[in-house]
């Protein structure tokens, strides 16, 4: 039996159903249709095909047909080349999209190590005390383990005011800056997560947990 896909079975069901397929395109579109819907759907549309065939006269057929005017013509061409080329840019920024995510999706991993977790259900071990900023009541601790690409941070805070987003920033001894974590307000105002730092925990200079631009918790030196 010959091996068609499914596309050229697709493809062949109009052939199929005038009769003029080989034999063996036949048999397998046979053995193919029980199996799939969409073509046995798409079969029935043609079943009507048969009978408007036997409607054009073979004198019909052989006139020749009119011309298409010039301006129709190139009206037509254009709109096709415009429909391709609106496809092809379609398609390049789709796989410029999918490399992006790729590599973003490939660094977070990097820099994580482990997939992000739910701030109130992570547990994570005791660390070195967070120091509370001056009228916050927010308590906490932070753990820092050394990793080949930075620094893993494991956070477990109480406390935390609602309203607004947290962040965790790291500053290096350098001065650089960057976000080791991120997360929403609790209900309860707990939160126990891990973050990560692309510097080295021998580099870090300080922790600083923040609500928008308010820091409430600080681990200052924690090399």
């Amino acid at each position: 039996m010959v091996d068609l896909t499914h596309e050229e079975l697709r493809l062949s069901l109009g052939s199929y159903v005038l009769g003029s397929l080989s034999p063996a395109d036949r048999a397998a579109t046979d053995a193919h249709l029980p199996g799939c819907r969409a073509c046995r759907d798409e079969l029935a549309s043609y079943a009507a095909l048969p009978a408007m065939m036997s409607r054009v006269h073979l004198d019909q057929v052989r006139q020749p047909a009119p011309p298409v005017p010039s301006a129709v013509l190139n009206r037509a061409l254009s709109t096709v080349a415009t429909e391709q080329q609106r496809k092809v840019i379609q398609l390049r920024r789709w796989r410029t999209a999918t490399v992006l995510i790729a590599a973003a999706c490939l660094l977070v991993a990097l820099l994580l190590g482990r997939p992000a977790l739910d701030p109130q259900k992570q547990s994570a071990p005791d660390g070195v005390p967070l120091v509370a900023a001056a009228g916050v009541s927010a308590s906490g601790s932070a753990s820092l383990e050394p990793k080949p690409w930075g620094t893993a941070i494991t956070l477990q805070l109480d406390g935390l005011p609602q309203g607004g987003g947290f962040t965790a920033w790291v500053t290096a001894v350098n001065g650089s800056r960057s976000i080791a974590a991120s997360w929403s307000p609790t209900p309860n105002g707990h939160a126990s997560l891990s973050g990560a730092a692309a510097i080295p925990t021998t580099e870090l200079a300080s922790l600083h947990i923040m609500q928008g631009q308010t820091t409430l918790l600080t681990l200052t030196g924690p090399r």
